[in-house]
C-alpha cells in the first residue's frame, strides 16, 4: 500500500471582508497609482512627512498631553474646532486629503496581508484578516477619531483606515478615496 502526501497550498482569500477580493485590490491599486502621481509631503525641514505613529501600539494607560496648538476653546456656541470640520471642507482643521490617502492605502495593504501589523493597534497579522479583526481595527479606529486630543495630522490617517474599514466590514457603501 503506498501513501500519498499532499501538500497544501494555501489559496488566495476569495473575500475580504464582505468585499471580493479583487475588488479590494483594484481600489488598493488605484489609490496606490494616484498616490505616486502626488507630490510627495514634506514636514518641518523639508523632511519627508511620515504617518504618525504608524504601527505602533497604542498605550491606553496614557493620557495624551493636550497641544498647546490646538484650538479647542470656543468662542460662542456652534463654532467648529479644529477637530470637527469634516473631510473635503477648507478651513484650519480641514484633513489632508494625502495623509487621509495614506491611511486608507495602509489599511488596505494590511487587509490585503501585505503588511505584518494593523494600521492602528500594530496587532500582528500573517495571513488576510478575517471580518472580526478587520472590525476590530475599525472600531480602534473610530475611538481615534473620537478622542478629542487626538492630533489633527493623526486624525486624517486614522480617518483613511477607518473609512477604508469600514467599507471592507460592509459598514458603508462607498470605499476611501
Amino acid at each position: 500500500m503506498t501513501t500519498r502526501y499532499v501538500t497544501q497550498t494555501r489559496a488566495r482569500a476569495s473575500r475580504i471582508g464582505v468585499r471580493p477580493a479583487d475588488e479590494v485590490e483594484s481600489v488598493y491599486r488605484t489609490l496606490a497609482a494616484e498616490a505616486t502621481r502626488a507630490p510627495a509631503r514634506r514636514g518641518p525641514g523639508d523632511e519627508p512627512a511620515r504617518a504618525p505613529d504608524r504601527g505602533a501600539p497604542r498605550d491606553a494607560t496614557r493620557t495624551p498631553a493636550p497641544d498647546p496648538d490646538r484650538e479647542d476653546v470656543r468662542e460662542g456656541a456652534g463654532e467648529p474646532t479644529r477637530g470637527d470640520i469634516a473631510p473635503g471642507r477648507t478651513g484650519p482643521g480641514a484633513e489632508p486629503s494625502d495623509v487621509v490617502s495614506e491611511g486608507a492605502a495602509d489599511a488596505y495593504r494590511w487587509a490585503l496581508a501585505r503588511e505584518e501589523r494593523g494600521p492602528v493597534t500594530g496587532a500582528p497579522t500573517r495571513e488576510v484578516p478575517d471580518l472580526w479583526r478587520l472590525t476590530a481595527e475599525a472600531d480602534a479606529a473610530a475611538v481615534l477619531l473620537d478622542d478629542p486630543v487626538c492630533p489633527p495630522e493623526k486624525r486624517a490617517y486614522v480617518r483613511g483606515v477607518h473609512d477604508a474599514l469600514a467599507w471592507l466590514c460592509g459598514q458603508s457603501d462607498e470605499h476611501a478615496v
